[in-house]
């Protein structure tokens, strides 16, 4: 395990599913442009990739203020069209080499939970083909919580689905929002991304 990924002594460790626990970064994009272009809406990579911290749908929601586009189908029409086009390219999500191994090392001695702003049905069956499927104590998403990140709430949820104080956790992330949700929460972060590629 590289030594900047080692957790300090912490109650919890709360880890991001997309760019963090696996290599979904690409598959999201595609599948997400795939899914807007369809509506008449424009995903630029660079655009993308700066905002994945936040769930599909407010994506969509903010690619169409931005845009001033009125999509032809709805916006939960488009997100379940996105994760269809996301679930094509499932078995080929693997897991982030570096940050399964802090998974492995704590699994049995530190309680984990996956804190995601992701969806709920996307991640579980995305995790059952992955080598830490039975690693966590509770999966919490965005549609656990009323607000996503930044704000501190999936954060906050995972903290309390493991009884673990907030000031005791530590989140593994990889964007801005989500280590900004993190520190809203009172949380120690460790940014996975120069470990990752990204």
């Amino acid at each position: 395990m590289h030594p900047d990924l080692t957790p300090p002594p912490a109650e919890a460790l709360l880890f991001d599913w997309d760019g963090t626990l696996v290599d979904s970064v690409e598959a999201n994009y595609r599948a997400m442009s795939r899914a807007v272009s369809a509506v008449g809406l424009d995903l630029g990579k660079e655009w993308f990739f700066s905002r994945t911290g936040i769930s599909s749908a407010e994506m969509i929601e903010l690619l169409v203020r931005e845009q001033g586009v009125t999509p032809a189908a709805s916006l939960d029409d488009i997100v379940a069209t996105r994760d269809m086009f996301f679930r094509e390219e499932a078995d080929g999500i693997t897991a982030h080499a570096a940050v399964l191994e802090v998974v492995e090392a704590a699994h049995g001695g530190t309680p984990m939970a996956i804190a995601s702003g992701g969806s709920r049905a996307i991640i579980l069956d995305t995790l059952r083909r992955l080598p830490f499927r039975d690693a966590f104590d509770a999966i919490v998403t965005r549609d656990d919580v009323a607000r996503g990140k930044p704000a501190p709430d999936i954060f906050r949820h995972a903290a309390a689905a493991l009884s673990a104080d907030p000031a005791g956790c530590v989140v593994y992330e990889d964007s801005d929002e989500g280590i900004a949700a993190a520190h809203a929460a009172g949380m120690r972060v460790i940014d996975v991304r120069p470990y990752t590629g990204r």
